[in-house]
């Protein structure tokens, strides 16, 4: 390779079981990652339940209308507790053998038990998952000894101080179950180089020799100017913020939206990719504009699956093992290896 030209990780970091596991330990099992919003989890007993790093854990608002957290897991035998998903909870009763918990994770009754032990109770509580909310956004963070979300979103906070993000409302879900590692993915989505060969629509509305690729804290940036319109001609491209945020949001700001992915690893070789769109009210936008705007970035984002699919299956073979990297177009792929070096490690 040329002096001083990044490359990517080795091929074993998107195939090896073992590498996989230390990466849920030691990036999803440490870092704050994104579950849902404040509209999906407005009022008392409404819950979002989900599944990070192999961990079932679910989000639930507490009479007090605070948020709270929790592993799903019941204490008599483990049991789950809510089904995945988003809905309303009058009473957190397990549905095995009825253990009711109260919206603060303590057990309240088990049937058929001699409960005049109150202390006995009090050891039995669900275990609790930390939840924090920034700008209507609710996350969690596994690691109990973690920084704050503020410290954990790094720039991100700062990169969209100025995007109105509180007064959009949510539009629509997008979700996709894919055949790839989540690394591959995430290589792929921040490459620059790739628009051209494979986005053609995207790059004809940019001007590509001023595509650049900015890394801050824990994100890295994409801006480009846009090409000029003619009279009548409708752009299709992003018109604003377009970032990913460590360890696997991005986000997508455009005229009157934006949309937040989360990149979530169900193992070595599968990811589901979910996709949701708000827009501002005050853009004047209908419902069929909103559907064309989300329709433009799945087409995008659509027209990368099956590069990702060829590259997974090679990266399995074995023939190859890392290559360089464009030293203008593809920063972002290398920032974002050396954060999972970092967290995980340098040798597999």
């Amino acid at each position: 390779m040329g002096a001083g030209i990044a490359t990517t990780l080795d091929s074993d970091w998107y195939v090896n079981p073992e590498i996989y596991a230390r990466e849920m330990a030691a990036i999803f099992g440490r870092e704050w990652l994104l579950v849902g919003h404040r509209h999906e989890l407005a009022q008392p007993g409404a819950y979002v339940a989900t599944e990070l790093a192999g961990r079932r854990l679910f989000v639930l608002v507490g009479k007090d209308g605070a948020l709270k957290a929790f592993h799903n897991v019941c204490r008599h035998r483990a049991a789950q507790l809510l089904p995945e998903g988003a809905g309303q909870c009058g009473v957190l009763r397990c549905p095995y053998h009825g253990w009711v918990y109260d919206h603060d994770g303590a057990l309240k009754k088990r049937p058929n038990f001699d409960d005049r032990d109150d202390a006995d109770l009090a050891e039995l509580s669900l275990f609790p998952v930390r939840v924090e909310e920034w700008r209507g956004f609710v996350f969690v963070n596994l690691d109990p000894e973690a920084g704050n979300l503020v410290s954990g979103l790094g720039d991100m906070a700062r990169a969209t101080r100025e995007v109105p993000l509180e007064r959009y409302r949510f539009h629509k879900r997008r979700t996709y179950d894919l055949d790839f590692n989540w690394k591959t993915y995430t290589d792929n989505y921040l490459d620059a180089y790739h628009i051209p060969c494979l986005h053609p629509k995207l790059a004809a509305d940019l001007d590509m020799a001023s595509y650049r690729v900015v890394n801050g804290d824990r994100v890295s940036v994409h801006r480009a100017s846009q090409r000029k319109m003619a009279p009548g001609e409708e752009s299709g491209a992003y018109q604003g913020l377009f970032l990913w945020r460590w360890p696997n949001n991005s986000l997508g700001v455009y005229g009157g939206g934006f949309n937040i992915c989360r990149i979530l690893p169900q193992a070595v070789s599968r990811l589901r990719l979910i996709f949701d769109f708000y827009f501002d009210p005050e853009a004047g936008l209908s419902d069929a504009e909103k559907d064309r705007a989300a329709a433009t970035t799945c087409q995008v984002v659509e027209e990368d699956f099956p590069i990702c699919s060829q590259v997974q299956r090679n990266l399995e073979v074995g023939i190859y093992r890392s290559g360089p990297l464009n030293p203008r177009l593809e920063t972002g792929v290398a920032y974002f290896h050396d954060l999972v070096r970092r967290a995980v490690g340098n040798r597999p």
